[in-house]
């Protein structure tokens, strides 16, 4: 039996390597929602609190996180228990065997963190000081009305073919989904935009469009249940890259079409309704 869930997807612009101002400037963004607003799951953009766009390890060493620890979780954390809610905030990792991943954290609505989500398919912009993560992510949830649900999981470079080689037909991380027969994909990314001076309805419609055109797989099956893709983008400009935001909710299955979109410029949080 379907039933209706609610998702804020979070749009902003951070300031590169000020998390203690983002979090400021999120916690502003974030009081107009209680917990009578119902939200099961909240979504941020991919180094949500970090910038995106180091040099070397040196460079983006300030604003690492270990797992569970720091004020990059605490604010997660916090934010969970307060709307009892699933988070899930892009993060720049380093574990005790100093290792790094571009990294989701994953924060239950007790404020409990689960394993972390490893980047697979790593951007040129990432391997300046990061390494891959073994798999795509999967995870199973129980919502506040107690349906329990199936999520994909996956950052930005991920929905793309691997290393742009991959012949674009092969859809690793939409088959993936798809194989794991997901109802919800989480997909919080930094995404460039190639063509910064177009704000125009088109340009964004054409961002959204490639994002579904890469979930391919579940347009050709067609699936008889509701199947959603999820997408928390950054907006700003950091050194020569500009991100293009274009946050959205966008349904796959079983007939596809946007439940709701943010433009390139917008702040804030896009609460979306959906029947799952």
């Amino acid at each position: 039996m379907n039933s209706n869930i609610n998702v804020l997807l979070i749009q902003y612009n951070p300031k590169f390597k000020d998390v203690e101002s983002n979090i400021k400037k999120l916690n502003e963004i974030l009081s107009k929602y209680t917990e009578k607003d119902n939200i099961d799951i909240i979504i941020f953009p991919e180094m949500a609190l970090s910038g995106y766009i180091f040099t070397d390890i040196k460079d983006i060493e300030p604003t690492l996180s270990y797992f569970n620890k720091g004020i990059q979780y605490d604010f997660a954390s916090n934010l969970a228990k307060k709307l009892k809610s699933y988070v899930f905030l892009g993060y720049p990792e380093k574990t005790n065997e100093n290792k790094y991943y571009n990294s989701l954290m994953i924060i239950t609505p007790e404020g409990e963190s689960l394993p972390s989500y490893h980047k697979h398919f790593l951007y040129k912009d990432d391997k300046t000081w990061c390494i891959e993560g073994e798999n795509f992510g999967y995870l199973e949830i129980k919502t506040k009305k107690g349906k329990e649900l199936k999520l994909g999981i996956g950052i930005c470079m991920d929905i793309n073919p691997y290393e742009f080689e991959a012949p674009w037909e092969k859809m690793e991380f939409a088959n993936f989904c798809y194989e794991k027969n997901v109802d919800l994909i989480i997909f919080p990314t930094a995404w460039t935009d190639n063509e910064p001076n177009k704000q125009d309805n088109n340009s964004i419609m054409e961002m959204i469009n490639y994002w579904a055109a890469r979930m391919e797989p579940f347009f050709k099956k067609r699936l008889k249940k509701n199947i959603y893709l999820l997408v928390a983008d950054r907006i700003g400009k950091e050194k020569d890259t500009t991100f293009i935001g274009c946050s959205c909710a966008i349904k796959l299955c079983p007939l596809p079409g946007i439940v709701k979109y943010f433009d390139k410029k917008s702040e804030g949080g896009l609460l979306v309704n959906l029947n799952v």
